[in-house]
């Protein structure tokens, strides 16, 4: 299943006692759990530091550094996480709840780090290093343009998407953004045609929209050469959203390019906030679920409750009849002795009696009330055997 540590967990245990006797505690190896802290910029002692110390000789610790914007403060050791999986047990949920997660630093604080990391953002007029995500789509172009070269029934609609000046300044402005965001481990990914695309850091995603402004721009297809078009960048809700949770665009104030930096560090500290957030939907979705298992622990003792006081009236009801009837049947037997005894006072008082014939209706008749009567062979004991 695996175990969750905070980094500085993590970070106190791989710096008490050598990996490969800590990795057994997770189930995992020794290489494993050292994969696991770097994917947690969580930093392991170099090989021989363990023999270096138990000789005596001078070691050094490595300290942890700060945790990158938007990278999760828990590290899964031994197991892995999907997302579709239940994150916490039932043993858990019924357990205390946890404290709010708190945060060292502020999210002023994380700009701050952001703007100092960053450093300059600046577009090339000539682009001399293309940024992969940006070098696959002009691979993708280039195979465009040799079809429609090479073949005799080319749509226009197929060929080369991005020839044109103002598609050009739109891969150059994406190529310095995503350079930057790559600083900070951000991983871009823009659709075929540079006009939407999202950036990733750590599983927080960032979706962002380039493309004429809806104010200022014109058709591009009656200005090929983008003069006096203006753009617009802008982050998004989500992927297939069109809310814009914050734009930038060509105005009398200047150029997007003039705005990178700031659209660059506001992507990345975008980034953090969405991991914040998720931090505390997730302790409140912990409380919902806590609220609910509780809720459902409580229904299901109620439940139980009530069925145990059900069947204790149902036996009690059968205590209760069971006794009615014992007592209707020696009450039955009662009758059929006295009636026996009327009879044969009866008998005794006629001349010619039949006395052979009554005594072995007699002997039938007593021996079916002492049947039915409770009281005789102890039966009675069975029955406070049975309710007692």
């Amino acid at each position: 299943m695996g175990e969750w540590l905070s980094r500085k967990s993590l970070y106190d245990l791989v710096w008490s006692e050598p990996l490969k006797t800590l990795s057994p505690r997770f189930g995992i190896s020794d290489v494993a759990l050292r994969k696991a802290c770097k994917r947690a910029m969580v930093p392991t002692p170099e090989r021989g530091h363990w023999a270096r110390k138990a000789a005596g000789k001078k070691t050094w610790v490595l300290p942890l550094p700060e945790r990158p914007p938007a990278m999760d403060d828990e590290v899964l050791i031994g197991g892995r996480q999907e997302y579709w999986s239940l994150p916490w047990t039932n043993e858990e949920l019924l357990g205390p709840l946890p404290p709010l997660p708190q945060f060292d630093t502020s999210l002023e604080s994380i700009r701050e780090r952001i703007t100092k990391e960053l450093g300059k953002v600046t577009v090339a007029h000539k682009v001399t290093w293309w940024h992969p995500a940006i070098s696959r789509l002009l691979k993708k172009d280039e195979e465009r343009r040799q079809k429609q070269q090479s073949s005799t029934y080319a749509f226009p609609w197929d060929g080369p998407r991005f020839e044109g000046a103002l598609e050009r300044r739109k891969l150059r402005l994406l190529n310095a953004l995503f350079v930057a965001v790559a600083k900070f481990q951000g991983r871009s990914l823009p659709d075929e045609e540079a006009v939407k695309g999202s950036i990733s850091f750590y599983g927080q995603h960032v979706c962002f929209k380039l493309a004429l402004s809806k104010k200022k721009g014109g058709d591009a297809s009656k200005n090929p050469a983008g003069v006096g078009q203006n753009l617009t960048f802008s982050i998004l809700d989500s992927y297939h959203s069109e809310v814009e949770a914050q734009s930038w665009l060509d105005d009398e104030n200047g150029k997007i390019e003039e705005r990178l930096n700031e659209i660059a560090i506001q992507i990345v500290f975008l980034a953090e906030d969405k991991y914040r957030k998720g931090i505390e939907r997730r302790y409140e979705l912990r409380k919902e679920q806590k609220a609910e298992l509780e809720e459902e622990v409580r229904q299901r003792k109620l439940a139980a409750e009530r069925a145990e006081r059900e069947r204790i009236q149902k036996l009690e009801k059968a205590r209760i009849d069971r006794l009615l009837g014992q007592a209707a049947a020696f009450e039955r037997a009662a009758v059929i002795r006295k009636y026996v005894d009327a009879v044969h006072k009866a008998i005794s008082r006629l001349s010619n009696s039949p006395a052979e014939k009554f005594e072995a209706w007699s002997r039938w008749a007593l021996a079916e009330a002492d049947r039915i009567d409770p009281s005789r062979g102890e039966r009675f004991l069975e029955s406070m055997i049975e309710t007692g």
